[in-house]
C-alpha cells in the first residue's frame, strides 16, 4: 500500500512508499442498469473552451510552499501544487475543520451516479467543506448503460448553481466496476459520454474534467479522444505519463477528520505569489 500522510498545519508533508493496492473512488452505488433495447448511436462534436492542461511535473514532491523561491519577485505568476481529496458517503462523517488544518485545499465529492442516485452527504459535505475554504466540486459516477443526456440533467439538478469561484468545475467519472454486466460498443459508450459531456457543460457554463479509471481505459481507450477535455489521473505513487489536471496518486491517504484511507490527489494551479 501507499499511504500519504499530510500533517497538521505547519507541518512537512510525508509520503511513505510501500506498494500499491485498493480500487479508486469510492465505488458505485446505484443498482446495475440494464442495457437498453435500442441504444442510440448519435454522436456529438465538443471542442471545448478551456485552455491546455498543464504538463506534468518531473518532481512529484515538490514543495507545496506557496512562497516564491529565491530570486522570484512577488505577485509573479507561477504554477503551485495543491493537494486534495475525493470522497463519498462511504467516508462516513468527515471533520471539514480538521481536513483543512492539515494541508489540504481543495475536495472532489461524490454527487450522483445513473439517472437517480444522489449521494446523501454531497450537499452538506460541500456547504461545509466551502465554510472552511476548500474549493470543491462535484463528480457524477457513469453508468455505461443509461443515457448520457438523462444522466448529464440529474447530475446538473444536484449541483445545482455552478457559478461560485470557489467551485470547481464538474468532474466525469469513468469505471467499469458496478455498472451493466455487457456495455454497449464502444462508439455508442463514447457517443452517450460525450452526450453527457456536453449537456453538463451546456448547462452550466463549465467544462468538464474527465476521469478514466485504468481498467475502463485500458477496455475502451477513450483518453486521447477526450483529450479535448482536463483530464484527471489514477497512478498510484508515480506521476502520470499523460498530461493531466489532476493526479490521483494514491487511494491509501491519512488525513486529519477522516477516519478511514481516503483518495489523495494533486491540483496545479497558476497563482499570484509572494503579495
Amino acid at each position: 500500500m501507499r499511504t500519504v500522510a499530510v500533517g497538521t498545519a505547519g507541518t512537512a508533508l510525508l509520503l511513505v512508499l510501500m506498494g500499491c493496492s485498493g480500487e479508486a473512488g469510492s465505488g458505485p452505488d446505484a443498482a446495475p442498469t440494464p442495457p437498453p433495447s435500442s441504444p442510440s448511436a448519435s454522436t456529438s462534436a465538443d471542442t471545448g473552451t478551456a485552455a491546455p492542461p498543464p504538463a506534468p511535473s518531473s518532481t512529484p514532491d515538490e514543495s507545496l510552499d506557496e512562497s516564491p523561491p529565491p530570486g522570484v519577485v512577488p505577485g509573479t505568476k507561477r504554477r503551485v501544487r495543491h493537494l486534495g481529496i475525493d470522497a463519498s458517503h462511504h467516508q462516513g462523517p468527515i471533520d471539514w475543520r480538521q481536513v483543512a488544518g492539515d494541508g489540504i485545499t481543495f475536495a472532489y465529492l461524490k454527487a450522483t451516479e445513473g439517472t437517480t442516485y444522489a449521494d446523501p452527504t454531497f450537499a452538506d459535505h460541500r456547504a461545509t467543506a466551502l465554510d472552511h475554504g476548500l474549493r470543491v466540486g462535484g463528480y457524477h459516477y457513469f453508468q455505461l448503460c443509461s443515457s448520457g443526456a438523462e444522466q448529464a440533467a440529474h447530475f446538473v439538478e444536484v449541483l445545482g448553481d455552478q457559478s461560485a469561484g470557489n467551485l470547481l468545475p464538474p468532474a466525469l467519472d469513468l469505471e467499469l466496476a458496478g455498472s451493466c454486466e455487457v456495455p454497449p460498443p464502444r462508439d455508442v459508450l463514447l457517443a452517450e459520454v460525450r452526450s453527457f459531456l456536453d449537456g453538463v457543460e451546456e448547462a452550466t457554463g463549465r467544462e468538464p474534467i474527465v476521469y478514466l479509471f485504468p481498467d475502463f481505459e485500458a477496455r475502451f481507450g477513450f483518453a486521447a479522444e477526450l483529450d479535448d477535455h482536463r483530464q484527471w489521473v489514477r497512478s498510484l505513487g508515480v506521476e502520470p505519463d499523460r498530461t493531466w489536471w489532476v493526479w490521483q496518486r494514491t487511494d491509501q491517504g491519512t488525513v486529519a477528520g477522516i477516519a478511514g484511507p481516503v483518495d489523495v490527489n494533486v491540483m496545479w494551479r497558476r497563482e499570484t505569489v509572494g503579495r
